[in-house]
């Protein structure tokens, strides 16, 4: 089954009611901290059922403080998403919890920054298996309920899988291929009525960027390369999350929206 076009009515409506998510059930990996943290919360208040999935419990049940207010509802699991078998328990259990699955937000990340000389096999493995295999993973087990009612498929890829940067090989390649992942599939889900798209943030202040607030060259260095003149906070990511769950954006798929600060308009 596949939701039909708007109508002109619901066209017409409200803007507000274009980003109502009431009714749809969302599952947000990497939700502990920083962008998927803010995602959930976002998602939550504006009307969604959402499983948040990470490693750290504590980590999620702040996050499910945050939520605490919200219209929707925030609830968590404790999950290793490097595990094939853990990704396909949790997207079965996470379907069976909220009664089926509407939107895939696939935002867990890891980096390390090393020359290629210096980086380790183990530590590519490491890093591509989080970034990149594990949402080709959750994507294909989440398949069934999103085909089921027209699904969403938010991946959160990076700037850094538009362009290159020294000494990051292991997360660039993952962040480029997640972005091909996401093409790929969105031609697959067409006509199947599931939009996948993505999100690439740039320089955001997050715990995996600790540079930002503690290292005054590093903060310079964004000052002066983001047209903007400064990094992101997490919270300004959900617009653009928001927009790409929502029936807003029902005619868009195999899309990247760049939210960068104008660093990628040069």
């Amino acid at each position: 089954m596949t939701l039909k076009p708007m109508t002109t009515e619901e066209l017409t409506t409200p803007a507000t009611s274009l980003f109502d998510l009431t009714g749809r059930r969302a599952l947000v990996t990497g939700a502990s901290r920083g962008i998927g943290r803010a995602i959930a919360v976002a998602f939550a208040r504006h009307g969604a059922q959402v499983l948040g999935v990470a490693r750290s419990e504590q980590g999620l049940a702040e996050t499910g403080e945050l939520a605490g207010d919200a219209s929707g509802s925030f609830d968590f699991m404790s999950v290793d998403l490097r595990s094939a078998e853990g990704i396909d328990a949790c997207v079965a259990q996470a379907a069976a919890s909220m009664g089926g699955l509407d939107i895939l937000v696939n935002n867990a990340a890891d980096d390390h920054e090393s020359t290629i000389e210096d980086t380790d096999p183990a530590v590519w493995d490491r890093v591509v298996d989080l970034n990149l295999r594990s949402c080709w993973l959750m994507t294909r087990a989440a398949s069934a309920y999103l085909k089921d009612g027209g699904g969403k498929v938010i991946n959160i890829a990076s700037i850094l899988g538009l362009v290159g940067i020294r000494n990051d090989s292991a997360y660039v390649a993952a962040k480029h291929g997640l972005i091909g992942v996401t093409r790929a599939v969105a031609l697959e889900w067409a006509r199947a009525g599931v939009q996948v798209n993505a999100i690439a943030p740039g320089f955001a202040q997050t715990a995996m960027l600790p540079d930002l607030t503690t290292n005054d060259d590093a903060a310079n260095y964004i000052r002066r390369q983001v047209p903007m003149g400064r990094w992101a906070q997490p919270d300004e990511f959900t617009g653009a999350a928001v927009f790409l769950a929502s029936r807003a954006s029902d005619y868009m798929t195999g899309h990247v929206l760049v939210v960068d600060g104008g660093l990628t308009a040069r």
